[in-house]
């Protein structure tokens, strides 16, 4: 499969404030869930769902995501960042 991200606009709306040392981060953790979104390493679960995901960006914030398998998609629909 080739996973695409897709940032929903709440989160899109959070980057404006990020730094861009931040931002790096968010683009390496998503290219990293982009090559296995289920790879317990970058990721884990949020909740019974597998699909739902919760994955850290570093020690300052993490993101929640839906793994749309048959769009190829990983939908982003939080940023938390607290760093």
């Amino acid at each position: 499969m080739s996973w695409q991200p897709e940032l929903e606009l709440p989160v899109l709306r959070q980057m404006r404030g990020l730094p861009g040392d931040a931002l790096d981060a968010l683009t390496r953790l998503l290219a990293r869930i982009c090559e296995d979104p289920y790879e317990r390493l970058h990721s884990m679960t949020a909740g019974e769902d597998p699909r739902e995901r919760i994955a850290e960006i570093g020690d300052a914030g993490w993101i929640e995501f839906r793994v749309d398998e048959p769009a190829e998609l990983i939908r982003v629909h939080a940023l938390v960042w607290t760093g």
